[in-house]
């Protein structure tokens, strides 16, 4: 037991000058959700969704006002209205109705589909650029913003990381991908 013990202490003094000997550590960390917002890639893939939910939100707007009108029309005829014909209009009135919530329901699954890929393609791009930083910057650890509890502002290197990452994947004017068309 003294002897492991002995070794021990043998193995850590020796330990001790190689540590000293070695580069120093160097830290940075970044916040992801700065580069994607401020990137020209992130803002331009950001409009292409916000594009893809609008078009989306006007049809939705078009089939609520078609579905409005309907009961409209039922309420102002309803009294002139055979029951063959009430059964018609409340029938095509439930049917317009599914016909929204299918197409909310589609509408909200596209949207978050194109912006899940969106995502992905970012977080991709960005492992490549943190990595060059890294590299350029002869870094020993790069952390992300959100897995650290406490990181001194000196070792924030957010605005390198995002000029890196505009350097290297520049937006060119309609270069970005529509959602949709891949």
């Amino acid at each position: 037991m003294r002897r492991s013990f002995l070794m021990g202490i043998v193995a850590l003094l020796c330990a001790v000058p190689a540590a000293a000997q070695s580069p120093a550590l160097k830290i940075g960390v970044f916040d992801s959700s700065i580069v994607f917002d401020r990137s020209q890639r992130g803002q331009a893939l950001k409009s292409e969704i916000e594009r893809l939910r609008d078009q989306r939100l006007k049809a939705m707007t078009d089939r609520q006002e078609e579905l409005s009108a309907l009961q409209q029309e039922m309420r102002t005829k309803e009294l002139s209205f055979n029951d063959e014909k009430r059964a018609e209009m409340q029938q095509r009135i439930s049917q317009k109705q599914i016909e929204l919530q299918r197409l909310n329901d589609d509408a909200s699954r596209e949207v978050q589909a194109e912006f899940n890929k969106a995502q992905q393609r970012l977080q991709k791009e960005l492992i490549q650029v943190v990595e060059a930083v890294g590299k350029e910057g002869a870094f020993t650890l790069i952390f992300e913003r959100g897995l650290t509890l406490h990181a001194a502002p000196e070792i924030d290197i957010t605005p390198a990381v995002l000029e890196k990452f505009n350097q290297m994947f520049p937006q060119a004017a309609g270069a970005a991908a529509a959602p949709g068309g891949n």
